[in-house]
Parts: C-alpha cells; sequence; structure tokens
C-alpha cells in the first residue's frame, strides 16, 4: 500500500509542477509578440534617425575629407621612406666591461657555441640574477651576446659574431663547459 501512496504522491506533483511551469510559459509567450514589436520600432526609428539625409554640397564633402587624404598620403609615404637618423653622431668611448661581464664572456667561450640557460649561467657565475641581468643588457647593447627565449627551454644566452670575436681575440680559453 505504501508503494502505491507513493506513486500517486508523485503522479500529483508532477502534474502540479506541470501546470504552474506550463503557465509561466504561457504568460510569457503573450509577451513576447509584444516585445517583438516595440524592439522592430525602436530599431526602425534609430535607422531612420542615422538615415536622414541632408543636401550637402560636393565642395562641402571635397574639404571635409581632403585632410585626411593628405594625411593618408603622408602615412603611406612614411612606410616606404628610408629611416636615415640626421642627428650628428656623438661617439663616447666604450667603458671597459666589469669583472661579471667577462666573468660571462668567458663562460660563453667555454660553452664553445652553445647556448647556456640564464638560471644555469647565474649558478656558475655565483651571482644573482639580477646582476646577470643588468651584464647581459650590457654586453647585448655592445652585440656580444644576443638571447634566445624559447617557449620550453626557456631563456638562454649566446655568443654573437662580434662576441665570438671578441672572445678570440682577447684569448679566452674555448670549449671544456659540460652542462
Amino acid at each position: 500500500m505504501a508503494r502505491t501512496t507513493n506513486g500517486i504522491k508523485s503522479a500529483v506533483v508532477a502534474a502540479v509542477v506541470t501546470t504552474v511551469v506550463g503557465g509561466i510559459i504561457t504568460w510569457i509567450g503573450g509577451w513576447l509578440p509584444a516585445l517583438w514589436e516595440l524592439t522592430t520600432a525602436g530599431a526602425a526609428w534609430l535607422w531612420s534617425y542615422l538615415a536622414y539625409t541632408v543636401p550637402v554640397p560636393l565642395a562641402i564633402l571635397a574639404l571635409l575629407a581632403l585632410p585626411w587624404v593628405v594625411l593618408c598620403a603622408v602615412w603611406i609615404g612614411s612606410l616606404f621612406e628610408k629611416k636615415e637618423s640626421h642627428a650628428p653622431s656623438i661617439t663616447t668611448p666604450e667603458q671597459p666591461l666589469g669583472e661579471l661581464e667577462l666573468q660571462l664572456l668567458r663562460l660563453l667561450a667555454r660553452a664553445d657555441g652553445l647556448l647556456v640557460h640564464f638560471d644555469d649561467a647565474a649558478s656558475h657565475l655565483h651571482t644573482s640574477r639580477l646582476l646577470l641581468q643588468r651584464a647581459c643588457e650590457s654586453l647585448a647593447g655592445r652585440g656580444y651576446i644576443e638571447p634566445h627565449n624559447h617557449i620550453v627551454r626557456g631563456l638562454r644566452i649566446g655568443l654573437t659574431r662580434a662576441g665570438t670575436d671578441f672572445v678570440i681575440q682577447e684569448g679566452f680559453p674555448l670549449g671544456g663547459l659540460r652542462e
């Protein structure tokens, strides 16, 4: 008997919920046509306001468009223009390399053309990453090293041609560094 009572209760609850949900959907459905009509009327009014035609003489339109045409022509011309610096070149004598910069160049010379991971270089040189970053920026500014940022392997540094020439000229020991 208890089983039949639970089934009847479930049926009654399902019927009541279905009736209430159906009534809500029907009530909302009654408002949808009015809401759609209001939305389309508002959009039609906005379009008619934005598309209102006004007679404007062609000369005024040409005067309004002329600055934009000139601006676009100048911009396009600047794309094809060679960038030459007309500033007088002031040659400042290069400051000598610091001790950390020389140690980094020695480390890269011992790497014998291989890229060295930034963290490994800081570890080998027993220095902080910030000091090593400053030394790397200085050497990169001189064109001696080049950073290689790899998405998987991370930041690595290596000698450029000018850096290799400097290392050979200074007689730094080449090769012998094992990763």
